[in-house]
């Protein structure tokens, strides 16, 4: 739990949002970062990103049925869960391009659910972490500001 709070706190600030954590857990603190990621999603800066605006297809594990979706529409309209914050492990190229090295990270997937056309049965799928919405709208911001 304190790993996961101080985790919290640094996407906190990497997300640009001045609040502390506070007693009241991380279960308060997630709906803060939901809120973030739908206002980024809605001044547009993930529009252009091919992951989230491009139409994917989502097979039914029950019935088998193919459904097109949009990441982004359910990004925009809030129809997203975060998940538990893992540690992962992470194999790299090495510096020296001789072989891999490794490190870990926490990654926090983006869950969305969606009800099958067909059998009704709930589609569950993980587009992208928090960690990743996070680095590609900062990045945006950095490119915006560039002068020539």
């Amino acid at each position: 739990m304190l790993q996961q709070n101080q985790y919290l706190r640094r996407t906190y600030r990497l997300c640009g949002m001045k609040k502390r954590l506070r007693r009241q857990g991380p279960r308060i603190s997630q709906r803060n970062l939901k809120a973030k990621i739908m206002q980024k999603v809605r001044e547009g800066v993930f529009d252009r990103n091919p992951l989230l605006a491009t139409p994917h297809t989502v097979e039914c594990g029950t019935c088998g049925c193919l459904q097109r979706i949009t990441y982004l529409k359910y990004l925009k309209t809030g129809e997203f869960e975060l998940g538990q914050t893992k540690i992962i492990e992470v194999a790299y190229a090495d510096v020296t391009l001789l072989g891999l090295d490794h490190t870990t990270e926490s990654v926090t997937p983006i869950l969305i659910q969606i009800k099958c056309e067909k059998c009704g049965t709930k589609i569950s799928c993980c587009p992208a972490s928090l960690e990743y919405l996070m680095f590609t709208a900062r990045k945006q911001v950095e490119s915006e500001q560039i002068y020539v």
